[in-house]
């Protein structure tokens, strides 16, 4: 897998990760600050009637409830059709209005018994003197209890079963919209990220690349823009590797060059022991190149010098000498040659393989005259 599919691929994942891990975050802000909305919205609508109400239980406390208190809580849960059911209730717990008449003047525990209360927020209100909110039926509804204070007594209390179908639809409208801009915001991120891979790293890597695959064994040398980052670092690593491979090289080279001058010697002196005076030898290495003559040769060519470069086609007689001293190691094959008019015996010989080092003699003895 390339860098830009794996960055790409880790960029997605820790996105999505990201992702979720906000969206856990902002649902549940999002349920908190609409619940917390919704519950606002009831006490201020209950704090609103609240001096009429508290008016109302001064006056008849503990009994059903006026004529303008049941205009107040008919037109109430009438026109807010967040509201499932409203009761109204004394402060010792008994139902001073109900949509139902059969249950005014009912007491707390009859009315629990027999319809019942969806939780116990109402004793809870009455006990703390403060509004409470308790969700019920997998959180499709809240049951409210706000408590109605006269002097900070708690004259009377409202309880109201209200639907949170319109916190929720808030709730999923916002997830959508957090899930559009995170979405927005990751095509963002990751474009700016991509031009910064692909500007930054891709393609000097891919230049570097280039600039290696370029590199000859004729001229080891790294063609790449300078660079203050890593991958400049790196080819200036490589630039130096050349650089001692170079060195090594004509160390190499060196040692070469002064191991074939002795070998050359070496030959010198064995070729002038060894074959007579007026005969022409020739030392021929394992490419069929010339080593070593004891004869001047007269050869207009760079480089080394081939035994083809010396014996033409009318001289097959040598070449099949050579040939077949090439198949046959260490025994000496003899045959004639007519060269530049003399006839010569040519007597070619493979020598031992010496550590990878193979060497062929021939000699061209001129042919003496009766």
């Amino acid at each position: 897998m390339k860098l830009t599919s794996k960055w790409t691929l880790w960029f997605i994942l820790v996105a999505l990760y990201a992702a979720v891990i906000g969206g856990l975050f902002y649902y549940n802000l999002f349920k908190f600050v609409f619940d917390r909305k919704l519950q606002n919205e009831m006490v201020e609508m209950v704090r609103f009637r609240t001096p009429l109400l508290v008016q109302h239980l001064s006056a008849r406390p503990r009994s059903d409830a006026t004529f303008p208190e049941a205009e107040v809580m008919k037109g109430w849960k009438k026109n807010d059709d967040r509201i499932r059911d409203l009761v109204y209730l004394n402060d010792d717990g008994s139902i001073r209005w109900h949509e139902n008449v059969q249950f005014i003047k009912m007491s707390y525990a009859d009315y629990n018994n027999e319809t019942g209360f969806e939780t116990a927020s109402v004793p809870m209100a009455k006990r703390d003197g403060r509004p409470k909110a308790i969700m019920f039926a997998d959180g499709d509804y809240y049951d409210m209890a706000i408590p109605l204070l006269a002097k900070d007594t708690v004259a009377g209390i409202v309880n109201i079963t209200v639907s949170r179908a319109s916190a929720k639809a808030l709730i999923r409208q916002s997830m959508v919209r957090y899930a559009v801009g995170a979405f927005i915001m990751m095509l963002l991120i990751g474009g700016v990220l991509y031009l910064f891979l692909l500007l930054k790293i891709i393609r000097p890597l891919e230049q570097l690349k280039d600039g290696v695959d370029a590199v000859s064994l004729n001229r080891l040398e790294l063609n790449v823009p300078e660079r203050g980052d890593e991958i400049g670092a790196v080819a200036q690593s490589v630039t130096g590797l050349l650089g001692k491979v170079r060195d090594e090289m004509k160390s190499l080279q060196n040692v070469e060059i002064m191991s074939l001058e002795k070998e050359q010697k070496w030959w010198k002196t064995i070729l002038a022991v060894t074959v007579p005076r007026g005969s022409r030898a020739l030392v021929i290495d394992e490419n069929n190149n010339i080593l070593y003559t004891n004869f001047e040769l007269n050869v207009n060519k760079k480089g080394p010098v081939h035994l083809l470069d010396i014996f033409d086609g009318r001289q097959q007689s040598v070449i099949q000498v050579v040939g077949e001293a090439l198949e046959n190691p260490t025994k000496v094959l003899r045959g004639n040659v007519v060269n530049k008019n003399v006839k010569c015996t040519v007597k070619a010989v493979q020598l031992p393989d010496d550590a990878g080092k193979n060497r062929a003699i021939l000699v061209l003895e001129p042919e003496k005259s009766l």
